[in-house]
């Protein structure tokens, strides 16, 4: 229920035009995606440690994809964590990181949005799966390259987005 009012709280402040976070029962909003007006996703964490996806869906009720210990992805090797992809990158960034880019093959840069401790970047990682065999069929994800900045802009990470 307090994810339901939360995402539908971020919805209406982003229909008013505000970017600010948003916050309800503890859960507050972090990075997010968008694929149009009404599709995305966007990431959500809670002061007890949970974290979680919002998927919205054009004429559909927001699915959730909750954490309830979070996704226990370690930043502190790579400055980054990936917890969701396809479309698109959705994660966690350790404290120290300010910036964080995404290179494809040909050297075209794409910057991330960071919001709190979660990031989100819009790269084409190839079609999303429809079904469920496509979903568990073996993938071999296209060749992006992050680059992590920390303090003073220096760099702190570059290596690849995704391992299969």
């Amino acid at each position: 229920m307090e994810l339901t009012a939360l995402s539908e709280l971020y919805r209406s402040a982003e229909t008013a035009g505000s970017t600010k976070a948003v916050s309800h029962a503890g859960w507050h909003t972090g990075a997010r995606l968008w694929a149009g007006s009404a599709n995305g996703r966007l990431l959500a964490y809670n002061d007890s440690g949970a974290e979680a996806e919002c998927v919205f869906r054009e004429g559909e009720s927001t699915l959730f994809n909750i954490m309830s210990r979070g996704y226990g992805s370690d930043t502190a090797e790579r400055g980054f964590a990936v917890w969701s992809s396809r479309p698109g990158v959705l994660g966690a960034i350790d404290a120290g990181v300010s910036r964080l880019e995404v290179a494809d093959a040909d050297g075209a840069v794409v910057g991330a949005d960071i919001v709190a401790h979660t990031f989100a970047v819009d790269v084409d990682l190839g079609p999303v799966p429809q079904t469920v065999d496509e979903v568990f069929a073996p993938w071999e994800p296209p060749e992006f390259t992050v680059r992590v900045y920390g303090e003073g802009d220096s760099l702190r990470y570059e290596g690849p987005l995704l391992t299969s």
